[in-house]
């Protein structure tokens, strides 16, 4: 696979797939036809049951997968020819897995300052050494998100809710144009996740930045939500404003 020597990230679109067929396995097609605009900015929910192929969905959104068939463009860039890989490229591309991916014996604020990896030359960061800028902004990202009292703590001694705070000011210091989240608050009651995903989407909007996350529960999705679309079996059942989204339709859509 070549890799590109130079990686302009165009932003006119933010991301874009038509007609995308998936399957890990011949002819088991975990997406069907596939087609999804990503909004420049806003908070857009994919929702659907386990085994609905959303996490699949999110990964060739990332370029994370290659479909069997389709298109995909992100940040302005079609996926193809190795593209989706090029340092330059993932730095502006934000993906929370639903593990978040910390690293449970590094405290929370080595645990952000990992998102500026990307963008430093030099071994200094190997030592745990970073610049000046990059720690203030990772300590005004924790501070936003609540948890700037808990820099210091290894990051297992934390709370879920906390955890999942730091995995976002992570992926926030990469300076990405649009983050991808897989279900990262399905261990959380109703309550705490929607307040984590307040969170989230207003530093979204302040920030400038398209998110797209995975969720299951309704409630959530009319509460946080910009726009939504639900999936059943790899299809696109309905596709909207979040805040239109009524129950009878969506229990209905997802059978």
């Amino acid at each position: 696979m070549t890799m590109l020597k130079t990686f302009s990230v165009n932003t006119t679109t933010t991301c874009k797939a038509q007609d995308v067929w998936f399957a890990y396995r011949q002819a088991q097609w975990v997406l069907k036809g596939v087609s999804i605009d990503v909004p420049s900015e806003g908070f857009l929910t994919i929702l659907g049951p386990s085994g609905s192929g959303k996490t699949t969905l999110l990964k060739i959104l990332a370029g994370m997968l290659q479909p069997q068939s389709g298109n995909v463009e992100l940040l302005g860039t079609p996926l193809i020819n190795g593209t989706a890989n090029h340092p330059d490229f993932r730095q502006r591309v934000g993906y929370i897995p639903q593990q978040l991916g910390l690293v449970r014996g590094m405290t929370t604020l080595e645990n952000v300052l990992l998102g500026a990896l990307g963008r430093i030359n030099g071994g200094l960061p190997l030592l745990g050494i970073f610049p000046k800028v990059e720690v203030e902004r990772a300590r005004a990202y924790l501070d936003f998100l609540g948890i700037a009292d808990k820099a210091r703590e290894k990051v297992y001694r934390l709370s879920g809710g906390e955890r999942q705070r730091v995995a976002i000011a992570r992926t926030l210091l990469q300076n990405p144009k649009i983050i991808f989240a897989d279900e990262f608050v399905s261990d959380l009651d109703l309550p705490r996740a929607a307040q984590v995903l307040t969170a989230v989407r207003d530093l979204a909007r302040r920030e400038k930045i398209a998110f797209v996350v995975n969720l299951h529960e309704i409630p959530l999705v009319q509460e946080i939500g910009d726009a939504v679309l639900i999936l059943e079996k790899g299809v696109i059942v309905y596709r909207g404003a979040a805040r239109d989204l009524a129950l009878g339709r969506a229990h209905k859509d997802l059978g």
